[in-house]
């Protein structure tokens, strides 16, 4: 489908609706008292930066020494072949995809290809841009299938030269399989389509046995094909929003353009990024990195479960999650009788007061469910009781909408 350049991804009515009590449950912060990171570590960073000029410029072009101190720590005694990409040092994924899909447009005439659920982000720039976009859903009932040959049709028929995708798929902690990855990977090969994966969320897979800061695999494509950009972030894993960083991977050509141009854009990084990045890779941290990873991984698996208990005898649907610490929720239209999905969400804060985020936001659009993401981080005192709220609202109301005793 073509995305519309009406496609309204604001929220603001609703956040103008909520107040102090109101429970977010689509969330992107976790709660501030439970799964924090160890403070030695944050310490040491910001410890470090006092020590260091204050009055210096930290330019993502002059990181040189950073970048082969990084490899040394983390892409060295793996099966991963450095001399096939580059990467930058950046401060968020946010502002790197940006100027990532900025310099694209510069370089040539774009016309994009969104793998959806999507991040906003791209959706916006794309408009703002007023490049021509086009987007094809792989959820369905909580599955991921991504027919091939579709996705193939619209690149030939349309002239795709950009295809966007998020890993896991946006809010749904569904991770994009290895087989799926190689399938995509050739096809954009085959038609000279620049793939950029926006891996922000990645690297926390349930099931995995052998946990690393990197995903080896990811970088593996680039010994298939170099046209590839790659934003990820281990600080995302940790929940250290507040003070993160990310990683920037591409084409030698495409890495050298980012950071040349992010010298007057982007500007500079704060010190103490810096000096957190190389903490949060210091192989002598690792095994504490990689605990608490696992640690955010369970808490997320188990709020799953409890979810999922919860929701047995009901016809609502879950995304089947796999990674990360987010699910997606739908709520059968025939329980709400209405199907304006910003409507619903109103309906649940004025009686309820509980805040979820449609998720057709994000091209994610069902013709039966109303769907919203659950931020699985949250404390199971709040997250299990807010929605039990949003059943126990449905079933006990005869009519849409009424309102129950709390």
């Amino acid at each position: 489908m073509k995305l519309p350049l009406y496609h309204d991804t604001n929220i603001e009515p609703l956040l103008h609706k909520i107040n102090s009590e109101t429970c977010f449950l689509s969330n992107w912060n976790k709660e501030n008292n439970s799964l924090n990171f160890p403070p030695e570590i944050i310490k040491n960073a910001v410890n470090s930066s006092l020590d260091q000029s204050q009055n210096n410029y930290f330019f993502l072009d002059e990181l040189q020494e950073a970048k082969k101190w990084f490899i040394h720590e983390a892409l060295d005694n793996t099966n991963v072949n450095s001399n096939n990409f580059d990467f930058s040092i950046s401060s968020n994924g946010t502002s790197s995809a940006y100027l990532l899909i900025n310099l694209f447009h510069m370089k040539k005439k774009m016309k994009a290809l969104l793998i959806t659920p999507i991040y906003f982000t791209y959706i916006k720039v794309l408009q703002d841009l007023k490049v021509d976009t086009y987007y094809i859903e792989v959820l369905e009932e909580g599955k991921v299938t991504i027919n091939l040959h579709k996705l193939e049709d619209i690149i030939i028929e349309y002239g795709i030269n950009l295809l966007i995708m998020n890993d896991p798929l946006l809010g749904s902690g569904i991770k994009i399989t290895k087989e799926m990855y190689i399938d995509i990977v050739n096809i954009c090969k085959k038609h000279d389509v620049t793939l950029f994966i926006d891996f922000m969320y990645g690297g926390m897979e349930w099931n995995l046995r052998n946990l690393n800061v990197i995903d080896e695999f990811l970088l593996s494509l680039f010994d298939i094909y170099p046209e590839i950009i790659i934003i990820e972030s281990i600080s995302k894993r940790l929940f250290l929003n507040g003070i993160k960083n990310c990683l920037v991977y591409g084409s030698k050509e495409n890495i050298s353009l980012f950071e040349r141009v992010s010298v007057h854009s982007l500007g500079s990084l704060v010190y103490s990024q810096v000096t957190l990045f190389k903490q949060l890779y210091d192989s002598n941290n690792r095994s504490t990195v990689l605990n608490t990873i696992k640690s955010n991984i369970l808490f997320a698996m188990n709020n799953f479960e409890l979810i999922k208990t919860l929701l047995m005898d009901t016809e609502y649907v879950i995304s089947d999650c796999e990674s990360g610490y987010f699910c997606l929720i739908g709520v059968p239209y025939s329980e709400i009788g209405n199907k304006n999905n910003m409507d619903i969400a109103s309906k649940l804060i004025e009686n309820i007061n509980i805040l979820t985020i449609p998720h057709d936001r994000y091209l994610f659009e069902s013709q039966t469910h109303y769907y919203f993401r659950v931020n699985l981080s949250i404390e199971q005192s709040i997250l299990i009781p807010a929605l039990r709220k949003i059943v126990e609202f449905y079933s006990r109301s005869k009519t849409p909408y009424a309102p129950i005793s709390i």
